[in-house]
């Protein structure tokens, strides 16, 4: 299963030793750790590997054993403090980045003194555990979530790193998948979690611009390139006044466009 994981198109592999592994067998999942990276990165994935969170006694030992098998970045499950990256970046020395679960309200409330912390380069968001923090339903509305996913995405923008959106655990719900994941692009996400093959090739879709979207940046660059000709700055399209930041965030969608394939509708 691992060796498959590399080859089916995600940008990036996470090992699990935190839920997706059985107490008992985390030091056998340990053990075999560089041959799992090993197998996962040579299909092309960038190689993550997830530790058990700081005070539980798995920490230390998880962190070793990713050392050891010279992981991509190391992904901190349910992360609050500082003290706790200045711990795993000790246990891994400088060169592997840290990436942030954030899966609790105290973890979401330091996300901005977090994720300015050094050697920290992404935010990952946790809902499950998230919701469970702050006592909200097991079942919420997709927009319950909006207030942390929305802080998060500033965090990360704020201390110029990447951020992932949760996961959608219900996997054979592509058409709720889709909607999850449209919204996080919406959002500023740079991508999704995926618990299942299957969610790969939408979500790398959902992360693309729409054919509107790819049409208005289009005509923005156009139109902005004829003005500077003329030598004027801003110009009127589509009843709307354009200037130089649409022409960045049409450029932005445009890049989007090449490295994605677009969605079918």
């Amino acid at each position: 299963m691992v060796a498959k994981a590399g080859a089916r198109g995600a940008d990036a592999v996470v090992l699990d030793l935190e839920d997706g592994v059985h107490p008992a067998a985390r030091p056998a999942a340990r053990m075999a750790l560089p041959e799992s990276r090993r197998a996962a990165a040579d299909q092309g994935a960038q190689v993550v590997i997830r530790v058990n969170a700081a005070g539980t006694r798995d920490f230390t030992p998880d962190l070793e054993a990713t050392a050891a098998a010279s992981a991509d970045a190391v992904l901190l499950a349910k992360t609050e403090s500082e003290e706790e990256i200045r711990a795993a970046r000790a246990a891994l020395g400088e060169k592997i980045p840290v990436w942030l679960m954030i899966e609790t309200a105290r973890g979401a409330a330091e996300a901005f003194r977090l994720a300015r912390a050094p050697g920290v380069r992404g935010l990952v968001f946790g809902s499950a555990d998230f919701r469970l923090s702050i006592g909200g339903s097991a079942l919420p509305e997709e927009r319950d979530l909006d207030f942390a996913r929305s802080r998060l995405v500033l965090a990360a923008r704020a201390a110029g790193i990447a951020v992932w959106d949760a996961p959608w655990f219900a996997f054979r719900d592509i058409e709720g998948l889709w909607a999850s994941a449209r919204r996080a692009f919406a959002l500023g996400f740079d991508g999704k979690s995926a618990v299942h093959p299957m969610q790969i090739g939408p979500i790398h879709r959902a992360f693309a611009p729409s054919s509107g979207q790819r049409d208005w940046a289009e005509r923005v660059v156009r139109a902005l390139e004829a003005a500077e000709r003329r030598g004027e700055s801003i110009v009127e399209l589509d009843g709307q006044l354009v200037e130089a930041l649409h022409r960045r965030e049409a450029i932005r969608l445009l890049r989007l466009a090449a490295a994605v394939s677009p969605p079918s509708s």
